[in-house]
Order: C-alpha cells, then structure tokens, then sequence
C-alpha cells in the first residue's frame, strides 16, 4: 500500500521525494518528508480497519503530526 500512495506522480512532483528511498514503513514513518511521514501514519494507523471511530482516531493523529511538522 506504501508504494502504490508513494509512487503517484502528482504526489511525487508537489513534495519532491523519491519513493525508492523507502522501501519499508519504518523507513517512511522516519522521513524527514512530512508527507511520506504522514502517509505512512495513516497506514499503519489503519491497519486495514474499515471503522469509523478508528479512522476519525487516525485523521486526528496525522492531522496533528501535519500541524506540528509541515504547517507554519
């Protein structure tokens, strides 16, 4: 799942990684790239979990993570 969000061209061009640079998801929660970072969160956080309460518990914690790395 990492490598197919990560190799999305779009993605790729607005934040300017490499997504050969992370070949795992500890590698990608590591990332000093928010976005990698956030995306990897959001997959792990999941874990597959189609739940409403699971998913509002992982937009609060990324969105958290976004706010205190990426936004000014």
């Amino acid at each position: 799942m990492l490598h197919m969000v990560l190799d999305d061209t779009k993605l790729r061009e607005l934040y300017d990684y490499d997504e050969s640079d992370y070949e795992d998801l500890y590698q990608a929660l590591n990332s000093d790239k928010v976005i990698v970072a956030a995306v990897a969160r959001i997959i792990k956080e999941l874990d597959g979990s189609t739940d409403e309460t699971d998913q509002n518990k992982v937009y609060k914690i990324v969105f958290n993570y976004i706010n205190e790395n990426y936004l000014l």
